[in-house]
């Protein structure tokens, strides 16, 4: 131990020096968001829950229950049930994803050939009853005022 360490130790460098790190900090702006009043803009790729696409003509969800978002999910979190309609077409008679299983991977929306399933940025996103987690269809199809609006313009893989 040489005659300077004993004089840094004598004179508090080491605290002096962290000192003026907590001065600068506690005299810089502050960024502190009040929540409720203020909300924080999300960035454009944010995944929030998910919403079911309409097609703007008929009204009816673009999905064809093909199943691959419910096969490609690592959670398991997607049950969807289809059925026929009377034209031939397939649809899905229920669509449930359940958030308190889901991951927010967003593998269901790069899967899905028709572009029906999307990630909208909600993030509010709390409750105090577990089944409110359970999204139905009609939650899903309402939920797509949430979604970006290129989303609508945005062609199937069929339709290309």
């Amino acid at each position: 131990m040489g005659l300077r360490d004993v004089v840094k130790k004598a004179v508090f460098v080491d605290i002096l020096r962290g000192m003026s790190v907590t001065g600068t900090y506690f005299v810089a702006d502050k960024v502190t968001v009040e929540y409720p009043k203020e909300k924080l803009q999300t960035y454009p790729r944010f995944r929030g829950a998910q919403a079911l696409l309409t097609d703007p003509a008929t009204g009816d969800t673009k999905c064809v229950a093909c199943m691959l978002c419910a096969t490609v999910c690592p959670s398991q979190c997607i049950s969807i049930v289809g059925e026929q309609t009377t034209d031939g077409r397939s649809r899905p008679a229920t669509f449930d994803l359940d958030l308190s299983r889901c991951i927010f991977c967003g593998l269901c929306e790069e899967v899905c050939p028709m572009a029906a399933i999307v990630m909208t940025r909600v993030y509010e996103l709390a409750t105090y009853d577990k089944n409110d987690f359970f999204l139905t269809k009609e939650w899903l199809v309402a939920n797509q005022v949430n979604a970006h609006q290129e989303l609508f313009a945005r062609p199937a893989d069929g339709e290309r």
